[in-house]
């Protein structure tokens, strides 16, 4: 049965370890916050949690009073910036690589690939040199976007696109809940906080003279968690970028 809500993969964690044959001695807070723990985990690093997007975004006088613009909670990372003007000029009749196109089409004539190539080429350099796109850095944490310009130069209204690493809100997408290696990280926090909660009271036994060992579990649940970790950087995270230059 597939998980599609925050509680089902509650309940879902909880039958892996054994419920409700076995009691598993941890509090529902306790599991709340181990499910955000691992939600964090997986949004961060599992290349499935987050989508590239673009976002268009207006100044506004606020922006010029902070010094900065605050980004939406949703928002991971902010990878570039752009004018709007360049992002609308792309591909449609008026951009310079269809005005470049046009001029190399003869009727029943080979395109000729290189001379265009050369031309945006040549076009992109003189644009670098002649348009300045700003700059930014930001803070995640303090969800502030710095624009290393001057804003009053670009004044209030000015357009400009964003690209972002956008989170996936599980409660809107459901299908993040199924996610098998969510599943399985979360399952193992659990299991931790039960040997955890267990070691306080070591070799607890319970009724019918059955022991259970908490240190066992908490050492048990620290491989897998290990081994989760190992698998995400290796199968489920994005290779890192290389700059050169």
């Amino acid at each position: 049965m597939a998980v599609t809500s925050r509680e089902e993969l509650k309940q879902y964690c909880l039958r892996r370890l054994g419920q409700p044959v076995i009691t598993i001695n941890v509090d529902d807070t306790q599991l709340e916050d181990r499910i955000d723990e691992a939600l964090e985990v997986y949004q961060e690093k599992h290349y499935d949690a987050t989508e590239r997007d673009w976002v268009y975004y207006e100044l506004t006088a606020n922006d010029f009073v902070n010094g900065y613009i605050t980004i939406p909670d949703d928002i991971l990372v902010v990878i570039s910036i752009l004018p709007f003007n360049e992002i609308i000029a792309q591909g449609n009749m008026f951009s310079y690589q269809y005005q470049i196109a046009l001029s190399e089409l003869s009727p029943w004539r080979p395109f000729n690939q290189l001379d265009y190539f050369m031309k945006v080429t040549n076009y992109e350099s003189i644009s670098d040199m002649t348009t300045v796109t700003p700059t930014m850095n930001f803070s995640r944490h303090g969800r502030k976007l710095k624009v290393f310009s001057e804003l009053s130069d670009l004044g209030v209204g000015y357009k400009f696109g964003m690209q972002v690493q956008r989170i996936i809100d599980p409660e809107e997408t459901v299908s993040v809940y199924n996610d098998k290696w969510l599943k399985e990280y979360t399952t193992a926090l659990f299991k931790r906080q039960w040997g955890e909660n267990l070691s306080k009271f070591n070799e607890v036994q319970l009724l019918g003279g059955v022991t259970i060992n908490g240190d066992r579990i908490m050492q048990e649940s620290l491989q897998e968690i290990e081994r989760l970790h190992e698998t995400l950087e290796n199968t489920y995270m994005e290779p890192v970028g290389f700059l050169i230059g």
